[in-house]
């Protein structure tokens, strides 16, 4: 079985990928819920990706560039954190508002609680 291509480090580009669109997306203070909806993708695909366990397509890949604000190719450069000042140690974007409203819960009535105990 062949070994997935690597760069001049040794990582699968896959890898390099997802490392490095979760490093954008914290710099940009999106969430993984918050960079999905931009790009119209769905956000557990999107964890999928920056996990680096799923392969993208090119048409994905210039969706989640935009959506970020990069150029599609900086995504695949292994250097983007030291060119772009990025923290490599921070796994997740500082807690925001929802993109979107978030469903609402119905009051519980008390009859409704007595039945279920």
């Amino acid at each position: 079985m062949r070994k997935a291509p690597s760069d001049l480090t040794g990582q699968p580009l896959r890898l390099i990928f997802a490392k490095n669109v979760r490093m954008a997306r914290i710099d940009c203070g999106l969430s993984q819920e918050a960079l999905a909806h931009a790009a119209g993708v769905d956000r557990a695909f999107l964890g999928t990706l920056e996990r680096g366990t799923r392969n993208i397509s090119i048409d994905n890949v210039e969706r989640l560039a935009e959506a970020i604000g990069l150029p599609a190719h900086e995504l695949l450069n292994p250097r983007l954190a030291e060119e772009r000042g990025y923290d490599p140690t921070l796994t997740r974007a500082p807690r925001t508002a929802r993109p979107y409203a978030a469903t609402t819960r119905r009051p519980k009535d008390k009859a409704n609680e007595k039945r279920r105990r």
